[in-house]
């Protein structure tokens, strides 16, 4: 064989096997994209000879010792591509970025409450940073309201309104608080050190009087009176433990929410819920002001944690709460194009009928409905019958699940069934008779300890898909550079070839 034939096939042997490491290089990272390695299948169900000890203990989260068994936590399964948006902010965080990344999660007395999402949150900020509190309710806008490292005040006479029960004009938050006598004020305290800057949300609009914001060495004087209603925010950049505002007495003054900041990059998990709330709460927020706010926001995950109380109504019209949810969706997705959406199903939950009384409430067994109890349930619980003299769920619960799976689905949205985290129907009342109970009596609610360890349960899932995510990231700038190589050598090889 001519000389220049052997090299000019040598070559091209190489720049063969270059291709080929490349293809295989794009198929791996074409596997990871397509979710083939997503999260563990989920366990198979427990087996019907197991033992009643043993079939607790699988219902349970991990570390939590029923019998002296053991058992894995639940696992959660969504592909990383569902939160990408939130993902690729997190990654520029630990590659030293100092754009905060927040979280806007909306819900029910679960959210309120801020066990749950106060886990999740100094895990996130604990990994990523803390890029402050974010968005707060403003003062006392229901009964146990808090929001851990702060304390509130107020003086004079302020009236309080929220959108489950009051007709009113609301953002994001779902409250307002509102006075217009001067010596009306509300005080944000920091107990957890000074923040960088403050920002509080005032409801403009027709007649609208002015405040003042307090915060260290600033005092900012401004007029909410506008042609039309809006949100003004009048944010203070400076550093202070206190934030305060105080009512000027020219007109009504309405709080519709204060947040704080720290300096540099991190995680601001903003937790906005309101004890009793549903989807249908949410109908009372008016639509361009609750845009506003959460443009303003600007989050990366929107989680939507409604479906408990809509489960306990037994009345419910599904068709409509899958309009209203359909809407809300469609509000989230608009104001925030660029967030990932989540979708929380409701815990397990269970009712005892009321007409179960005295010492038996305390020996009730939980068990879920038979198919021909859910279908005569009405009439079964007007007449008190006694097949219903059990713990057991709604017999709506489970449809609302399935409503919010389809509707997560249709939507693009991640969808999480927080029952199955749990362990299935009737895991609430294990929850409740644990020790430690890791569930309130009332089985619905969780304790500080069952919320800590499902807020632990979400941040894992979240970190297991940011990971596999970070791998996808890694891969893929290892075939970048590889494709480079291949396409540098490929050329020289080829270079003046006959």
């Amino acid at each position: 064989m001519p000389r220049g034939k052997s090299r000019r096939s040598h070559r091209q042997a190489r720049w063969g096997r270059d291709r080929l490491v490349a293809i295989w290089v794009a198929g791996l990272l074409g596997a990871f994209a397509a979710g083939l390695y997503w999260f563990a299948p989920p366990a198979a169900p427990p087996d019907p000879e197991t033992t009643a000890a043993d079939a607790r203990s699988q219902r349970l989260p991990a570390e939590i010792s029923v019998s002296g068994s053991k058992p894995a936590a639940k696992r959660l399964a969504s592909p990383p591509s569902k939160f990408e948006p939130l993902y690729a902010r997190l990654l520029a965080l630990e590659q030293g970025g100092a754009v905060p990344v927040t979280i806007l999660h909306l819900g029910d007395s679960h959210i309120a409450a801020d066990r749950i999402t106060g886990e999740v949150r100094r895990l996130l900020q604990a990994r990523f940073g803390d890029a402050g509190r974010g968005l707060m309710m403003p003062g006392f806008p229901f009964r146990y309201y808090q929001a851990p490292g702060f304390s509130f005040d107020q003086t004079g006479a302020w009236s309080v309104a929220n959108a489950l029960r009051d007709d009113g004009i609301y953002g994001i938050t779902g409250v307002s608080l509102t006075a217009d006598a001067p010596d009306a004020t509300l005080t944000l305290t920091s107990t957890a050190g000074p923040f960088a800057a403050a920002e509080v949300s005032l409801l403009a609009g027709p007649g609208r009087g002015r405040a003042a914001i307090v915060a260290g060495t600033l005092r900012k004087e401004v007029a909410s009176a506008a042609d039309e209603a809006s949100v003004l925010r009048v944010r203070l950049p400076v550093e202070a433990s206190q934030l305060k505002i105080e009512v000027l007495g020219d007109g009504p003054v309405t709080v519709l929410g204060w947040s704080t900041e720290a300096s540099g990059g991190g995680v601001r998990y903003v937790n906005l819920g309101i004890p009793g709330a549903t989807v249908l709460t949410t109908r009372r927020f008016d639509e361009a002001l609750a845009a506003s706010d959460i443009a303003a926001l600007a989050p990366k995950l929107v989680i939507l944690g409604y479906g408990t109380n809509e489960g306990f109504n037994d009345d419910l019209d599904l068709r409509v709460y899958e309009q209203e949810y359909e809407r809300l969706l469609a509000l989230v997705k608009e104001a925030a194009p660029d967030a990932a959406i989540l979708v929380l199903g409701p815990f397990d939950s269970s009712r005892l009928p009321r007409f179960v009384t005295g010492e038996a409430r305390a020996a009730v067994p939980c068990r879920p409905l038979e198919p021909d109890e859910t279908a005569d349930y009405g009439a079964l619980l007007a007449r008190e019958d006694s097949a219903l003299a059990r713990w057991h769920a709604p017999p709506k619960l489970d449809q609302v699940r399935a409503l919010l799976a389809r509707v997560a689905d249709r939507h693009g949205a991640a969808y999480w069934d927080l029952k199955r985290v749990m362990g299935g129907a009737c895991s609430i009342h294990d929850w409740a008779n644990s020790s430690p109970p890791l569930a309130l009596s009332d089985h619905v609610h969780l304790s500080d300890e069952g919320s800590r360890r499902m807020g632990r349960v979400m941040y894992e899932t979240l970190m297991a898909g940011y990971d596999r995510y970070r791998q996808q990231v890694d891969l893929g700038s290892q075939f970048a550079a590889t494709g480079a190589k291949t396409s540098e050598t490929s050329g020289t090889i080829l270079k003046g070839a006959p």
